[in-house]
C-alpha cells in the first residue's frame, strides 16, 4: 500500500512534467504571410480503401486549398465498394480555384491564386508478400508523386483552406525533414467520446515526447507520427526508403517516426488541431474494431510490453477513483486524489484545446476500462488466432 501511494505520488507530478512539456512542444503554425510569391510542390497523398461513404469532404477540403501549386493523388487500394468511381467522378469535374470558404460568411466568396490542383486516382496494385496494406498504398502513391513536399493524409481527414500554407511556413521555419501534426478529433457517439480522448490522453501526457526526439535517446522508439498528417520532404523520403521500411507494420505511422529519428532526420510535432480534422470511426462497432487492430500491434505484439500498458490502464485510470471512493480514513485517498485530479485536469485542458467532448472527461475511468478491454480483443485476435483483420482483409503479421 505503501508502494502504490508512492508510486501515485511520482505519476501525479510526472503527468503534470509530460502535459506541460508537450504543451509547449505542439506549438500551433502561424498565419500565411500574405506577401510570399513562391511556394514549393506539395503531393497530396490518400491511400484510400473502402472510403466511398467518407472520402468527399476530404478532396473537397484539400481542392479548395488556398495554395498556389500542389497536386491531389488519390490511390484506390482495391476496394470493394464505390471508392474508385466517385474520385474518378470529382476527378472528371474538378471545381475551379473559387469557392465559398467553410468558415466565412454565407455568401462570402474569395478567388484563390493559383492554378487549379491535379486530382488523379491511381488502381492500387494486388498486395505484395509482406506487405500490410497501408504502407503498400502509400508506397505506391510515393512513385507517382512530383511534388518537393510529400503530405500523406487520410480519408477520413478534412482541411481548412490555408492548411497548406500553413505547414509549409511551420515545416520550413523549424526547418524538418519530417513534420506531423496533431488533428482535431471529432467524436459524436458515446463509444467514440469515450475512447478516442483516451488514445490522445496516453499520448499527450504519459511520453515525454521532446526526449523521444533524440537519436541517441531511450525515448526513440516512441517518436511516432501521426498517420492522419505526415508532411515529408521527398528527398527525405527517398532516403528513408519511404514507407517500404515499415512494410509489414500494422501501426505503421509510430513504427515510420523511430526511423526518421534514428537515421538521423529531424522530426518536428506540432498542432493542427484548427485547421485539420478527422473522425477515426463513427459507431461502437469500428471503434472496438479498429482499436483492437493497432493496440496489440502497436506494443509490438510482445506480451510483456502488453502487460506493461494494461497495468498502466488500470493502476493509473481505474484505481486512483477508487481510492478516493474509500475515502480520507484511508492511506491511498490522498494520493489517489491528487492523481484522480491531475487526470481529469489534463483531460478537461485537453478537451478545450483539442476539441474532445468535454462530458467525456469525468468518465475517465469508464474510458480506460473500455481500451483495456480493447486490449484484451486485440491480444486475442493476434495471439490467439492469429490473425487481426480491417475493411475485409485478413491481418496476418505473426507476433515476433
Amino acid at each position: 500500500m505503501v508502494l502504490l501511494a508512492a508510486y501515485w505520488w511520482f505519476m501525479a507530478g510526472w503527468l503534470v512534467f509530460c502535459a506541460w512539456d508537450n504543451t509547449r512542444l505542439f506549438q500551433k503554425p502561424g498565419p500565411p504571410n500574405p506577401r510570399r510569391k513562391k511556394w514549393p510542390r506539395v503531393s497530396v497523398l490518400i491511400p484510400a480503401r473502402n472510403e466511398e461513404s467518407r472520402i468527399r469532404p476530404c478532396l473537397e477540403s484539400l481542392l479548395k486549398q488556398d495554395y498556389p501549386d500542389f497536386e491531389v493523388l488519390v490511390l484506390d487500394d482495391r476496394s470493394t465498394d464505390g471508392t474508385f468511381n466517385l474520385v474518378k467522378e470529382l476527378a472528371k469535374h474538378n471545381p475551379s480555384m473559387r469557392g465559398v470558404y467553410p468558415e466565412h460568411p454565407k455568401g462570402v466568396e474569395r478567388a484563390y491564386s493559383g492554378r487549379a490542383p491535379q486530382l488523379k486516382i491511381l488502381k492500387g496494385k494486388e498486395l505484395p508478400e509482406g506487405w500490410v496494406g497501408k504502407p503498400w498504398a502509400c508506397w505506391q502513391l510515393s512513385q507517382k508523386a512530383g511534388g518537393e513536399w510529400f503530405f500523406f493524409t487520410d480519408a477520413d481527414t478534412w482541411h481548412s483552406p490555408q492548411m497548406l500554407q500553413r505547414t509549409v511556413q511551420m515545416a520550413e521555419g523549424r526547418k524538418a525533414d519530417v513534420l506531423t501534426l496533431f488533428t482535431r478529433q471529432i467524436t459524436e457517439t458515446w463509444m467514440e467520446a469515450l475512447v478516442v480522448p483516451v488514445m490522445a490522453y496516453t499520448l499527450l501526457a504519459f511520453l515525454p515526447a521532446r526526449w523521444g526526439l533524440r537519436k541517441e535517446s531511450r525515448f526513440s522508439r516512441f517518436a511516432g507520427v501521426s498517420g492522419q498528417f505526415v508532411f515529408i520532404r521527398r528527398k527525405v523520403y527517398r532516403a528513408l526508403e519511404g514507407h517500404s521500411v515499415v512494410k509489414n507494420e500494422i501501426v505503421e505511422d509510430l513504427n515510420f517516426g523511430k526511423q526518421a529519428v534514428r537515421k538521423g532526420f529531424r522530426l518536428v510535432y506540432g498542432d493542427g488541431s484548427d485547421f485539420s480534422f478527422c473522425r477515426m470511426y463513427t459507431n461502437a462497432g469500428e471503434v472496438w474494431q479498429g482499436f483492437s487492430k493497432n493496440f496489440f500491434p502497436a506494443v509490438g505484439f510482445h506480451p510483456l510490453y502488453f502487460l506493461n500498458a494494461q497495468v498502466v490502464l488500470i493502476l493509473d485510470g481505474i484505481l486512483p477513483f477508487m481510492a478516493v471512493g474509500m475515502g480520507p480514513s484511508s492511506p491511498l485517498f490522498w494520493p489517489g486524489f491528487a492523481l484522480a485530479s491531475i487526470s481529469l485536469g489534463i483531460r478537461w485542458l485537453q478537451a478545450v484545446r483539442y476539441g474532445f467532448h468535454k462530458g467525456s472527461v469525468f468518465f475517465h475511468p469508464l474510458g480506460c476500462l473500455l481500451f483495456a478491454l480493447i486490449g484484451v480483443n486485440s491480444m486475442r485476435w493476434y495471439r490467439w488466432r492469429g490473425h487481426g483483420h480491417w475493411k475485409g482483409r485478413e491481418l496476418s503479421v505473426k507476433p515476433v
